[in-house]
């Protein structure tokens, strides 16, 4: 037991390879470029956070002043001199917020001998269900991997199923025509019964009216949620008037200023928090106790992330009373990872946050070297870094929305 103080912070671009690349309504994504935190404490114990790649390194020396000296455990003042930098800062502050609360409370945790989800008041589920992530996929550079239609969604769906007892699936959408992803749903239907849990993101790429018609034909088989079909609130209000099934978001609710003006519309019967989109683990903690007051359902997104990010998640989410839907996990579609072990998996359609101190995980030097390596390079470059390489099956495309 004891305290320390921050000495410094330090960001490692890295970019990790996906198994196939995933596709989306805004293109494909052939790996997770993002930036690994290093929060050092004067003890010698580090913390480790993460965010998305857009976030480079003037970017944490612009604060790492504000963090150098303070005690890890004070992050709502720390992060709130990120939040409140300006009215209209050049780039979103959550996320940066939220890297580097992780980073905080991992070395706090260390620093302390606790993990992280007893600083944020101990959990409340020893296991937290996940739900399968499925996309369609073009063929990776060994010609294995590709999900293009409807059949190979089931089969992906199966495989899924049989390697780690997933009881919920969701299907990212949007990048064929809406029929197939229509087929695609009935289709899982028909294989799994009717308990399996099912999902669809269309990713906010259709019209209202696309979302109307499709989700008529989507009441028929009884989803869990029908996740951003159409941008804005207003749009989600227009298709929640016309279709039965509950309506998720993690578009068009991601700040507190956005919660009331959604529910006022009557837009949304179910927000998917984000570590990352609300600006770190506490907030996603609120937004838990504030989505149980509003009478709303409470999911969590998934972007993205690499093992530190995956294992903080799992923190939250064990530590968030009302969370009851699997949350989503896009990191199984990696094809490694930097942590020691390798992904953590579910097993039963469960996971258990990493015992041990702080987040519970370990860097593997020599993967983050690696990928640290490939990230300089830029041979691994594609649409999430350079808007010009939107769709490696699509040479000369780019993404408009709504699409369909």
């Amino acid at each position: 037991m004891g305290s320390t103080r921050i000495e410094k912070i330090e960001c490692i671009p890295v970019t990790v390879p996906v198994e196939a690349p995933i596709l989306t309504c805004y293109g494909s994504l052939g790996a997770y470029p993002r930036v690994l935190i290093k929060v050092v404490g004067e003890n010698g114990k580090i913390g480790y956070g993460e965010v998305a790649a857009r976030y480079k390194a003037e970017t944490f020396r612009m604060f790492e002043a504000i963090f150098k000296g303070e005690n890890p455990l004070d992050t709502n003042r720390l992060i709130g001199r990120i939040k409140h930098w300006n009215y209209y800062p050049w780039q979103k502050p959550e996320p940066l917020m939220a890297g580097l609360e992780i980073a905080c409370l991992d070395l706090a945790g260390k620093t302390l001998d606790e993990p992280v989800y007893r600083l944020l008041g101990g959990k409340v589920h020893n296991e937290v269900p996940v739900a399968s992530y499925l996309f369609y996929r073009h063929n990776n550079a060994q010609g294995q991997g590709q999900v293009h239609d409807v059949a190979a969604v089931v089969d992906f769906a199966k495989k899924q199923v049989a390697d780690y007892g997933f009881n919920a699936l969701k299907l990212k959408g949007g990048y064929f025509a809406p029929e197939v992803d229509r087929d695609a749903m009935e289709a899982l239907r028909e294989t799994f019964g009717r308990d399996m849990r099912l999902r669809l993101d269309p990713q906010g790429c259709w019209t209202p009216a696309t979302a109307v018609r499709i989700g008529r034909d989507l009441d028929k088989i009884g989803l869990e949620y029908y996740e951003d079909p159409c941008w804005n609130a207003a749009g989600m209000a227009q298709v929640r008037r016309s279709v039965t099934t509950p309506m998720a978001t993690n578009m068009c609710v991601t700040t507190f200023e956005e919660f009331q003006p959604a529910i006022q519309m009557g837009a949304i019967d179910i927000v998917l928090s984000d570590v990352w989109y609300w600006g770190g683990m506490r907030a996603t903690m609120a937004v838990d106790r504030m989505c149980q007051a509003a009478g709303i359902d409470l999911g969590m997104h998934s972007s993205a992330e690499l093992g530190v990010g995956w294992a903080a998640m799992i923190h939250a989410a064990s530590a968030m009373p009302n969370l009851k839907l699997a949350i989503d996990c896009m990191n199984l579609h990696l094809a490694d990872d930097i942590i020691v072990g390798g992904k953590i998996v579910p097993k039963g359609g469960v996971v258990r946050p990493p015992e041990g101190p702080g987040l519970g995980v370990a860097i593997d030097e020599a993967k983050l070297a690696k990928y640290a390596a490939l990230a300089s390079s830029g041979a691994a470059s594609d649409r999430f870094l350079n808007p010009g390489l939107a769709d490696s099956g699509r040479p000369g495309w780019y993404p408009k929305s709504p699409a369909w």
